[in-house]
């Protein structure tokens, strides 16, 4: 099994991208019972990265991974960031799961609570505010930002599927797109951190090269931008696409396959935020 090829003596936890951050998956109970029987077999901790848990578009079930665990203990961590679209209010936890007190032992805990006491510019006013925020937001604010999300997919899938060299992946949660490039068919680029790039100057559009989370030929979308720009964002990455396929230059070349699992489970490790952005053609930006 691939996962357990990874763990060797300087091995200290898995981490666990559910929903994933960039791929969109949504691991079922089985998947999961999966990767705890390496861990255990291991003795492996996991730290279990849940930002997205209330993200999962209709028809997906989120299961929490202590929930399925009987012995591996879990660090769980959450917050408010995605959920409530509020990224800059920096409000989260750390959920110790730990049945047979291995963390205790091992000093986890008390670690986890140095390092709390070492952060000197917690949100103070989010953190007296947060019992507002879990009982007076309404439902419907929820049911609409996962409604928004799962169009917002829908429209991104259907306009790239037919962009020349490219292979979107339809995700099933959180508020991310990965895109496949054959790069094979895009001679003029060394890679997709070079496509990315000739993209940013010549469209004005960002997409996060897959490179930052330790895997290759795929860009990232995000998907909270409105509908609007995200259509012109898909029609101008068609049009680059269009401006610069050549098959008939392409190599022997056999694409990645089973990406969804692979990829997340390579990226967890790298995983790390920024914003894809679209802005105008004219406009003077940064990549």
């Amino acid at each position: 099994m691939h996962l357990e090829q990874q763990i060797d003596a300087s091995t200290a936890a898995l981490v666990v991208s559910n929903p994933s951050n960039p791929c969109g998956s949504v691991y079922s109970r089985q998947h999961l019972r999966d990767i705890l029987q390496v861990a255990r077999a291991k003795f492996v901790p996991v730290i279990a990265d849940e930002i997205y848990e209330h993200m999962v578009f209709p028809g997906q079930t989120f299961h929490p991974l202590a929930s399925v665990s009987d012995d591996v203990p879990i660090l769980a961590c959450s917050g408010i960031t995605k959920r409530f679209l509020v990224p800059g209010w920096r409000m989260g936890w750390i959920t110790i799961h730990d049945r047979h007190g291995i963390f205790e032992t091992a000093g986890v805990r008390a670690g986890l609570q140095r390092l709390s006491q070492r952060i000197l510019g917690s949100n103070t006013l989010v953190q007296g505010a947060l019992a507002s925020i879990f009982t007076r937001t309404p439902e419907k604010f929820f049911q609409d930002t996962i409604m928004t999300l799962q169009c917002h997919a829908n429209i991104a899938y259907d306009m790239l599927k037919g962009a020349k060299g490219l292979t979107p992946l339809m995700p099933k949660g959180a508020m991310y797109m990965m895109v496949g490039i054959n790069m094979a068919e895009f001679p003029d680029f060394a890679s997709e951190l070079n496509f990315v790039e000739q993209m940013v100057t010549e469209e004005s559009v960002f997409c996060l090269p897959s490179k930052c989370f330790d895997y290759t030929n795929y860009m990232r979308l995000v998907l909270t931008v409105p509908e609007e720009q995200l259509r012109e964002a898909c029609h101008r990455i068609t049009a680059f696409c269009k401006r610069y396929h050549r098959p008939e230059d392409a190599d022997s070349h056999k694409g990645n396959t089973d990406v969804v699992e692979t990829c997340t489970s390579n990226c967890s490790a790298a995983l790390r935020e920024s914003r894809d952005l679209i802005v105008p053609k004219d406009a003077s930006i940064s990549p």
